[in-house]
């Protein structure tokens, strides 16, 4: 994996910003809301921008904005910016869509060949149970698809998959990654429509509650809705200003307990992968 020097972070820091700020305008002209989540809300509130080690912005928005954003990508001349999504790039290996810089390059994983450029994460934010049972039962199967999709998307030489086998917790994996190899295109349509199903049980507003089913920490991305009423709280975001959810001091105790105590020392690291980057331009085949 490549690191990032002081001069690059700079740099990328710079071109992530300003994909941000084009996601902005194309939220304002369309009246549509969307809140810092995650490390880019701690980022937000803490250090007025992201956060100095990280290198990524994560975003959320209401399921309904959600897919009226999906809509206008598809159907807009979005100049360099693009939405990379499991329609528009077949190697794609997230449920989720990222909004990128089309003339940079990135990708993340050697074993998964798709190439996109430097990027916003832009995740829906959907109604669940009032249960917590249930909620933990739904985020347990979601997390089991996304898994299995992740498993079909990567590849492995044949000596790689077969190590598999030596590994009674890894037969799983191995099963998924032979299926794949198989019938790649149609199990990942068949795994992205029930990971959206499971998303959409609850029509949004129908519950008392709300998650991010795609986050990092399971459980923890639950929210109650009376966080999200009222209007976006807008703060200061390096060069440009970004807006958190109203309860967003609830929302990240929620996750992260003291959000406001920095991490130790060697805990302040990126966790993005980079197998290969180039921030000034787009090579499609970057490995050939």
């Amino acid at each position: 994996m490549q690191e990032l020097s002081a001069a690059e972070l700079t740099a990328w820091k710079g071109i992530i910003t300003d994909v941000l700020r084009e996601f902005q305008d194309i939220c304002a002209r369309h009246q549509l809301t969307y809140y810092a989540i995650g490390g880019t809300a701690i980022g937000a509130v803490r250090h007025h921008g992201i956060i100095p080690w990280d290198d990524d912005i994560d975003v959320g928005m209401p399921r309904p904005d959600f897919e009226r954003f999906i809509e206008i990508c598809r159907t807009s001349d979005l100049g360099h910016y693009e939405l990379v999504s499991n329609e528009t790039h077949p190697d794609y290996y997230l449920p989720f869509p990222k909004f990128c810089n089309s003339n940079t390059t990135l990708v993340e994983r050697a074993d998964i060949p798709c190439a996109i450029g430097l990027f916003i994460d832009v995740f829906p934010l959907d109604s669940t149970s009032d249960d917590p049972a249930e909620v933990e039962a739904l985020v347990h199967r979601y997390k089991k698809l996304q898994n299995r999709y992740e498993a079909i998307s990567s590849r492995s030489t044949f000596s790689q998959h077969l190590m598999l086998l030596t590994q009674p917790h890894e037969w799983g994996r191995f099963v998924n990654k032979t299926l794949g190899y198989f019938f790649r295109k149609p199990m990942k349509r068949y795994l992205l429509r029930k990971m959206r199903a499971l998303c959409l049980k609850y029509p949004y507003g129908s519950t008392k509650h709300l998650i991010n089913y795609g986050g990092a920490y399971g459980t923890r991305e639950l929210f109650s809705s009376h966080i999200v009423e009222g209007k976006p709280i807008n703060m200061p975001f390096d060069s440009i200003t970004i807006d958190l959810m109203p309860g967003y001091d609830d929302y990240l105790k929620g996750i992260y307990g003291n959000y406001m105590q920095m991490p130790p020392e060697e805990k302040r690291v990126a966790h993005h992968l980079k197998a290969f980057y180039n921030l000034n331009k787009r090579v499609d085949n970057p490995f050939v």
